[in-house]
C-alpha cells in the first residue's frame, strides 16, 4: 500500500470527448497509480467506452457505475468511498474526465504529496504566471476570481482556487471528508476544505495549494445557468452548516 494511489475520474456523458488513449498510455507508463472511473448515470455510450478501457488493464482500471445522475460531488464521493474500502491506497485523488489538468500534472501533484511528510491534501491551482500554460477564457477567469474573493471573505479560507478539479488526499483523512453527502453538486470543493478545517486545527499546515504548470480549458462547462442561480442559496446553506 505504501505510496500506492488511485485517481477518481467522474464521468457524465463523456463519450464524445473521452481520451481513452491518454488514460491507457498513462497506466502503461506509471506502475503505482490506478484509475477509477465513476459513470454518473450517463445516457450516451460513456459506460461502453469505460468498459472497453477497463478490459485492457482490469487489474489497474476500475469502473463504478449507477443508472441515475447524482452530480459530480456524489460521483467523486462514491469513487472515494469504494476505493478507500479496498484498503489498497495510501493516496486517493480526483481529476476531471476532460483532462483539463493533464495526467502528467496529476502525477506531479501526487509525487509532491508523497514527498511532503506533513501534507495530507494537495490542491492544484490555476495561477497564471510566466513560463506556464494556463488557458482559460477571460470571463471564466474573471468570474472565478470574484467567486474566490467571496469564498475567502465568507469562509475565511486562505485558498486561491478552490474549484480547480485536481486534488490529492491521504487515505487517513479522506474517509472522514467524504463520509457524508455534500450539500452542493458543484461547490463541494469548498465543503471539503471546511470539513478538513473542522477536523484539524492545523488544516492550514496539512493542506498545500500547488500552482499547475499546465491547465487547458476543454470546451463548454457543464455548469448550467440553473446551477448558477442555485449557488447563492447553496453557499447560504454551506455557511450555516459549517460556521461553527
Amino acid at each position: 500500500m505504501a505510496g500506492k494511489t488511485c485517481i477518481i475520474i467522474p464521468c457524465f456523458n463523456e463519450a464524445g470527448r473521452f481520451k481513452a488513449a491518454e488514460f491507457r498510455d498513462f497506466i502503461n507508463k506509471v506502475s503505482d497509480i490506478d484509475l477509477c472511473f465513476v459513470n454518473d448515470g450517463s445516457v450516451d455510450n460513456t459506460l461502453e467506452k469505460l468498459t472497453d478501457l477497463q478490459c485492457t488493464r482490469p487489474e489497474r482500471i476500475k469502473v463504478v457505475t449507477y443508472a441515475d445522475n447524482r452530480g459530480k460531488a456524489e460521483a467523486v464521493r462514491q469513487g472515494f468511498l469504494q476505493m478507500l474500502a479496498l484498503g489498497e491506497y495510501q493516496w486517493v485523488a480526483f481529476a476531471d474526465a476532460d483532462l483539463a489538468t493533464p495526467l502528467s500534472e496529476m502525477f506531479r501533484l501526487i509525487n509532491i504529496a508523497r514527498e511532503e511528510p506533513e501534507v495530507m491534501i494537495i490542491m492544484g491551482s490555476r495561477l497564471e504566471r510566466m513560463g506556464v500554460t494556463i488557458r482559460r477564457k477571460f470571463y471564466r477567469h474573471f468570474t472565478g476570481r470574484i467567486f474566490a474573493t467571496v469564498i475567502s471573505g465568507l469562509f475565511r479560507l486562505n485558498a486561491y482556487d478552490t474549484q480547480c478539479g485536481a486534488k490529492v488526499f491521504h487515505a487517513d483523512i479522506a474517509g472522514a471528508v467524504f463520509k457524508q453527502p455534500f450539500i452542493s453538486h458543484w461547490l463541494f470543493d469548498v465543503e471539503m476544505l471546511l470539513r478538513v478545517r473542522n477536523l484539524r486545527r492545523d488544516y492550514n499546515r496539512i493542506i498545500h495549494e500547488i500552482p499547475l504548470n499546465v491547465w487547458l480549458e476543454q470546451g463548454h462547462s457543464k455548469i448550467r445557468f440553473s446551477h448558477l442561480l442555485k449557488m447563492p442559496f447553496q453557499l447560504y446553506k454551506i455557511y450555516f452548516r459549517y460556521k461553527n
